[in-house]
């Protein structure tokens, strides 16, 4: 039911994030160069504009230089304007003006304005309203050499802005529209290059889709990015870990099948002996031997339900508190020591003076301590010696539980952790799942197990190394 919900629910795409995170960096970048182009545009449109307007100053003072600038040269001076300062579009005006500020010629309105906020440079350039309508004004000095003396004027020549303005909609339409054809033609470009750049994710789609329980072979792509190359070699340690994890399953239940088969079978061989079998002594030789195989299969059981409930899987599950390990561990040990005075076997505990306080479950720690003492004293020989002891150290809260047995090969110290495993040459019967259970239990708690040969009398020396807690 929760893989259907996963399966169905909706994520974002990749090529949509994409998109979503260039396109608007591509339309700020447009907005940001479509501005500078049609500033730098209009700056050449005004200087162009503003140079033809001084150049109508400059013809104006021209055309009055060696006059005496009586009335009757300013009539042919208007004369003159009409025809220099015609304009389809703008309407132009002027004025002369003598040193005085005093007007000589042309429009009375236009000489009364001044530049304002403008350096005084020569020429000027300014906007002014006359009539209320804009102008364009082109102001500059001259100096003008009559018949017989030389004269100052200042001209001004003013223009609409109607060509201005037509021109500046004209630049910024070629701006504009050429930037947003750019974009377009951008966003099929990264488009396309997503969709390329993505393929190699379907590939390997299509790869990992194609996998299953029984096909969890490598994927191998040849010509991959790094990146997909990375995800890639990730679901391959993912399939080699499952594939391991699923062999060690198939071998597990192959042997735990092989490990109930025995007892059941025994008791089953035993029983059809006890049906054809008539003498009370013998038939009470076969119900013993029944039930010391039935006490094996319930004890099988019992360990295989244990390790199924020590599972990593089982951790979100298993409730966390602060546990006296001296406690539990000194209640363990009288526990086992019926089972330790049956084999004239010394069974000892041996408490650490300080507080031994770590954070874990108590009902698997139980089955933990219950599990190292069975296996000492089941491989331990008769009258020989078994301890149990806590230590406190920097390193950690430590649990000992040393033997005085047979020991353990180095060769096999790694093995003995593994299911159903015996050490060879013991004749101890078991289901060799006890020390497994130690380490499924030991690595809920997050604690290391460590092998070594007992001293000074041999035997084996197992040390489980827990964290203190944190709030200690």
């Amino acid at each position: 039911m929760n893989v259907n919900v996963i399966m169905q629910r909706e994520h974002p795409s990749l090529r949509k994030k994409i998109l979503i995170w260039l396109m608007p960096l591509m339309l700020l970048l447009i907005l940001v160069d479509s501005t500078l182009l049609n500033r730098l545009a209009i700056g050449a449109l005004e200087k162009e504009l503003d140079a033809d307007l001084y150049g109508s100053t400059k013809e104006i003072a021209d055309y009055l230089n060696r006059t005496d600038l009586n009335s009757k040269d300013f009539e042919m001076l208007e004369n003159f304007s009409r025809i220099l300062l015609k304009d389809e579009v703008d309407t132009v005006i002027y004025s002369v003006s003598n040193a005085q500020g005093q007007l000589l010629n042309g429009n009375p309105q236009l000489s009364q304005v001044s530049p304002s906020n403008v350096a005084r440079l020569n020429p000027e350039f300014f906007l002014t309203e006359i009539n209320q309508t804009q102008y364009r004004v082109a102001r500059s000095s001259f100096w003008v050499r009559g018949r017989a003396t030389s004269h100052q004027i200042t001209v001004q020549v003013a223009a609409t802005l109607n060509r201005r303005n037509a021109l500046a909609g004209k630049i910024l339409i070629g701006v504009v529209l050429p930037q947003l054809l750019l974009v377009l033609l951008t966003y099929f470009i990264i488009l396309i290059g997503v969709k390329k750049g993505l393929a190699p994710l379907n590939s390997l789609q299509n790869e990992v889709l194609a996998r299953s329980e029984q096909n969890l072979s490598p994927i191998d792509l040849p010509n991959i990015p790094k990146e997909v190359a990375l995800v890639a070699k990730s679901i391959n340690q993912l399939m080699l870990q499952l594939q391991n994890s699923i062999s060690a399953q198939n071998n597990f239940i192959a042997n735990a099948a092989h490990q109930l088969r025995t007892p059941l079978a025994g008791a089953q061989a035993q029983l059809e002996l006890a049906e054809i079998e008539s003498d009370p002594e013998v038939l009470q030789s076969i119900f013993v031997k029944v039930r010391q195989s039935l006490d094996r299969l319930l004890h099988t059981i019992n360990q295989l339900l244990i390790l199924a409930r020590s599972q990593p899987e089982a951790l979100p599950m298993i409730k966390m508190e602060l546990i006296d390990l001296n406690l539990i561990s000194k209640e363990v040990v009288l526990l086992m020591l019926p089972t330790a005075i049956q084999k004239q076997i010394d069974l000892g505990f041996e408490q650490s003076e300080l507080p031994v306080v770590i954070k874990g479950n108590e009902e698997r720690l139980r089955e933990m301590l219950y599990n190292l003492l069975d296996n000492a004293i089941r491989y331990t020989q008769e009258g020989g010696r078994v301890t149990m002891a806590t230590n406190v150290s920097a390193e950690g809260v430590a649990l000992i539980v040393e033997d005085n047995g047979p020991g353990v090969p180095v060769a096999e110290r790694d093995k003995i952790f593994d299911r159903f495993h015996r050490v060879v040459g013991s004749e101890q019967e078991g289901s060799g799942l006890g020390l497994a259970i130690v380490q499924e239990i030991a690595k809920l708690h997050g604690a290391n197990i460590s092998l070594a040969e007992a001293i000074p009398d041999g035997g084996l020396k197992i040390t489980v190394l827990f964290n203190k807690p944190e709030s200690n």
